[in-house]
Parts: structure tokens; C-alpha cells; sequence
């Protein structure tokens, strides 16, 4: 068993502010920001326990869910060795009130690629 030590496995700071600067490049440009990530990556969406899995089936959920998302914003935007964080908000459209719906995302990264999502708050709504 080959045992690798910690700065062998961790992910620079810089290289996730690259990573997540060209993921979030390419999703501006309407390209296909699947490339971004592991062969594995997964998204969970912890209100409804969701999960999503591969790069093809992950992309087209975050561009249904984004497509029904209106007057999106970001707050807050953390970036640390091998993960970022999103906070932000948007519209409730659902429920037509001047209330916004707070959501929290949370990247983990893999070399130069996204290997998992978690998004925190009740954005499934969004989806159907």
C-alpha cells in the first residue's frame, strides 16, 4: 500500500482559484463547463438528499437549475486549499414574495478538476 503525505495530496490555493476561475469562465460563456470535473463528481443537494452523478448528468442539472433561478447573486465567495465556497441568493419565484432564497455551495477539488458539490438550502424547487 502506497501511503502519500499530506502536501502531495492537497490542492494549492492558487491552483483552486485557476480551477474555479475557468470552471465559472466557461459556465459565463455558455460552454460546456462539464470538462471541469472528475470522471466521479457528484452533486448533493441537502434539502431533498439529491444526488447527482458524472460530469454530463451533474452539468445539465446545474444548467436546468440555473435556467429556472431568477436574479441570482453572489455574496460571498471563499476560496482555500482544495475547496471553495459560494454563498448567495436569489429570487422566490415559487412562492412570488419579495423573500429571497439564501444557498450556500460547497466545491471540493481534485488536482485542477471539481470532484464533488454540495449545495446547502432549499434550491430544489428550482428543479422541477
Amino acid at each position: 500500500m502506497v501511503v502519500l503525505n499530506a502536501l502531495e495530496t492537497r490542492v494549492s490555493l492558487e491552483q483552486t482559484q485557476r480551477a474555479i476561475d475557468r470552471y465559472f469562465g466557461i459556465m459565463g460563456r455558455g460552454g460546456d463547463f462539464a470538462d471541469c470535473y472528475t470522471t466521479d463528481v457528484t452533486w448533493i443537494t441537502s434539502d431533498t438528499g439529491e444526488r447527482i452523478h458524472g460530469p454530463n448528468s451533474v452539468r445539465d442539472y446545474i444548467v436546468a437549475l440555473h435556467a429556472n433561478m431568477v436574479d441570482m447573486q453572489t455574496r460571498r465567495f471563499r476560496v482555500g486549499d482544495g475547496s471553495v465556497y459560494l454563498e448567495g441568493d436569489c429570487a422566490d419565484t415559487l412562492n412570488r414574495t419579495s423573500n429571497r432564497i439564501c444557498y450556500c455551495v460547497a466545491y471540493d477539488m481534485k488536482d485542477d478538476l471539481i470532484s464533488a458539490m454540495r449545495c446547502y438550502g432549499p434550491i430544489a424547487q428550482f428543479t422541477s
